[in-house]
């Protein structure tokens, strides 16, 4: 079955768009490109005008919503699948807060098989339970220790080698040779969590790691005499920097200064959402914390620390064109270019001849009008 989306402002990728054209769908993946409006026949046809297509936005730190959690195992991910396309979500990484070895291993198993009927979980992402504890944040400090290569391979095993990046923290003994073993195996290390110094740091870089969790949040700082994570994610500009973009987990004033001299090239726009998203407000659990949920932000009930969110990736994408005014395609670089990139997932994060017909599109206002994932519409916006 083909379908043509045409009279479309279509962004190809992080470099090009095209302002009035023709998207031609076939089999799940996009069979041509049209800079122009084409008398294409098709079996369905539908009239993009005064809409923009992008690719279809790829959140790789996500811990549930609709009152699951991923630790929970398998129910969770058709949760997130379903909410997730209504904020032009199309894949996402399943994220797990730190476990029990044996919690994890359960968990693990129970993800390894577990599908989606909308947007797709692309695989899942440890956070933990190799961290820092003075940095732990909600994670429970009781399992947190030096890194095992035994224990990654019983995880790997569980998962079914499902586990796409991991979030490690460098000064951890062992590291040296953890980082490694994690790229020997497919896996992306990612620097959070952490107080390591910004030398530590840019020695994980030259370990393999690619980048770095929620910047800022949860890892060492900037300053003047004793440079920390932070610092290093200035300095390595060949890393890419995940950001909750709610103007909550950081100041707007450090957001902007961040793109100013990172630009949308470093960064991966995540949500972090945890269970309550989607939920009325009040407390849930989270990693075994109780928390307060109020619209899109979440607190630790006892000592009133963030804890993860309650919004979506299109509440990312307003907050930031409010306040940095990027373009469609720096967009597209922050929601689905980069985190393509950075998981090696050539056929997302693109609008381009072959690419998988995963698409988010939005009006000038950026409402999510419709969502496609692989060539099929999965969500549609009600009309008011």
């Amino acid at each position: 079955m083909s379908t043509l989306l045409k009279n479309a402002h279509i962004v190809l990728d992080d470099r090009n768009e095209i302002e009035k054209g023709c998207l031609l769908i076939e089999g799940g993946f996009i069979q041509e490109v049209f800079d122009h409006e084409a008398d294409i026949e098709a079996d369905e046809a539908e009239d993009m005008s005064g809409l923009t297509l992008y690719p279809g936005f790829i959140d790789p730190h996500n811990h549930g919503a609709m009152g699951k959690d991923f630790i929970c195992g398998a129910e969770a991910v058709s949760a997130v699948s379903e909410d997730a396309v209504k904020d032009g979500t199309t894949a996402f990484l399943a994220s797990l807060t730190v476990l029990s070895h044996e919690g994890e291993l359960e968990a693990l198993k129970s993800l390894a098989g577990a599908k989606a009927d909308k947007a797709v979980c692309l695989g899942i992402h440890m956070e933990g339970p190799y961290l820092s504890k003075e940095y732990k944040a909600l994670m429970d400090e009781r399992y947190l220790r030096d890194p095992s290569i035994e224990e990654l391979n019983e995880m790997i095993e569980a998962s079914s080698n499902r586990i796409r990046t991991m979030t490690v923290a460098p000064e951890r003994k062992g590291m040296d040779a953890f980082i490694p073993y994690l790229c020997k195996k497919g896996i992306i290390p990612m620097i959070g969590h952490t107080a390591c110094t910004c030398q530590q740091a840019l020695q994980a870089r030259t370990w393999g790691a690619k980048g770095f969790t929620h910047l800022y949040n949860a890892m060492s700082q900037h300053t003047h005499r004793n440079p920390g994570c932070a610092t290093a994610a200035f300095l390595a500009d060949d890393m890419y920097k995940e950001m909750i973009l709610d103007g909550f987990h950081t100041d707007t004033d450090v957001v902007r200064m961040t793109y100013k001299e990172m630009g949308p090239e470093q960064i991966i726009m995540i949500t972090d959402a945890m269970l309550a998203k989607g939920m009325k407000d009040g407390v849930y659990t989270f990693s075994g914390l109780k928390c307060r949920k109020e619209g899109i932000h979440v607190r630790v009930v006892e000592t009133g620390r963030i804890a993860g969110s309650a919004f979506g990736m299109i509440d990312a994408v307003r907050f930031v064109s409010d306040l940095v005014h990027p373009s469609p395609i720096e967009i597209c670089a922050m929601t689905s270019h980069n985190a393509a990139v950075l998981l090696k997932d050539e056929g997302r994060g693109n609008l381009n001849k072959n690419a998988r017909a995963d698409i988010a599109v939005l009006d000038d206002q950026l409402n999510v009008i419709e969502t496609y994932v692989a060539g099929r519409s999965v969500y549609r916006r009600k009309q008011s």
